[in-house]
């Protein structure tokens, strides 16, 4: 499928991009360079000097410009070729292509479309690991697959119950088809799609057993807008408080609360870089010690999908021509799809 550009994607964590240092990116199959600006403000350029193609990311950041330290040629944040070794003008035709660049949510966006469509209103509430409501943990890892297949996995969560059960579901039969059983319910946004699933009566997470007691009722919602974004709040309540089991439940009620922000952004056809931090509400006992189980729980998980899914991939690659057969649990990956068709033509 090809890619959405109008849009804006996770390139990095903030607290990973370093002052003076240049970084090495690849986005939508385009190598790029950020650095940052003396006051701190970051820059992303094509990972190209226009001169002989060297890689600008083995060059050296000079104040707010960088310089390819093949020829000496420094260009500015803008793109503009500003410096040329014997020179006194550099020509205008020295420049590289400069992409918008939002840091927000305590990570760095960039803008894969045409620059004078670059939309911040655009870029979801991703909240981000610094938010005061939230105690989360970032993480990153690669997978060696098409973005598109950890699309799929994300909005479709009926996979816990059987990729996750050693990690969300403890081993536990019960704890696991309870994601498979829930109940669901799927609407179309602007930019995506939202999944809500109650699990009522259901096994209490194990963090959560101490304050609600071994069941409870369980409430999950997330919001997968483009161009691949997850954002869903989670929380548990005890069995029956709840009377009517709706889209958004009074979380006066909650026994506990969780936040959950993951972005998918594809490097490669084949490399897909995925962001993640996850944690309890500041409120929650024990938030504080909470967060590294969450963290360390996620990981587990997000490990069990990577094992699965870069086979899958391989699979996908000895036949390319074999397709999937879907079925009910696929009606969020398909309608989401269906969005994204929308967006592109629109492009």
């Amino acid at each position: 499928m090809p890619y959405l550009r109008q849009a804006w994607y996770m390139a990095a964590w903030s607290r990973d991009v370093a002052a003076g240092t240049p970084l090495a990116i690849t986005m939508l199959d385009e190598p790029l360079v950020l650095y940052r600006r003396t006051d701190g403000a970051p820059v992303v350029l094509e990972d190209r000097c226009c001169h002989r193609l060297a890689p600008l990311s083995l060059g050296r950041v000079e104040g707010d410009d960088i310089r390819c330290l093949y020829h000496g040629l420094k260009f500015a944040p803008d793109g503009a070729c500003c410096e040329m070794p014997g020179a006194s003008r550099p020509p205008r035709a020295m420049k590289v292509r400069a992409f918008p660049v939002i840091e927000r949510y305590s990570a760095i966006f960039v803008w894969m479309g045409d620059a004078e469509r670059a939309d911040a209103s655009l870029l979801p509430d991703f909240v981000g690991v610094e938010d005061p409501r939230w105690r989360m943990l970032p993480g990153r890892m690669e997978y060696e697959a098409d973005y598109t297949l950890i699309q799929d996995n994300l909005l479709d969560l009926s996979h816990v119950a059987w990729v996750h059960r050693n990690s969300f579901g403890r081993g536990e039969a019960e704890r696991s088809r309870a994601w498979a059983e829930g109940e669901l319910s799927i609407r179309e946004l602007a930019r995506g799609v939202r999944v809500t699933r109650w699990m009522p009566d259901s096994p209490t997470p194990l963090p959560q057993v101490p304050m609600v007691g071994p069941r409870c009722d369980r409430w999950s919602s997330f919001d997968y807008l483009a161009p691949g974004f997850f954002l869903m709040r989670g929380a548990v309540f005890p069995v029956g408080s709840v009377p009517e089991r709706g889209e958004d439940p009074p979380m006066d009620a909650a026994v506990s609360r969780s936040f959950t922000a993951q972005a998918v952004t594809p490097l490669t056809r084949r490399r897909t870089a995925y962001y993640f931090c996850f944690g309890p509400a500041v409120e929650d006992p024990g938030a504080e010690r909470l967060q590294h189980a969450f963290r360390d729980l996620a990981l587990m998980a997000f490990e069990e999908d990577k094992t699965l899914i870069e086979r899958q991939q391989q699979v996908i690659d000895a036949d390319p021509s074999r397709k999937m057969v879907l079925f009910d649990v696929d009606r969020a990956p398909s309608l989401y799809r269906k969005v994204l068709e929308r967006l592109r033509a629109s492009e």
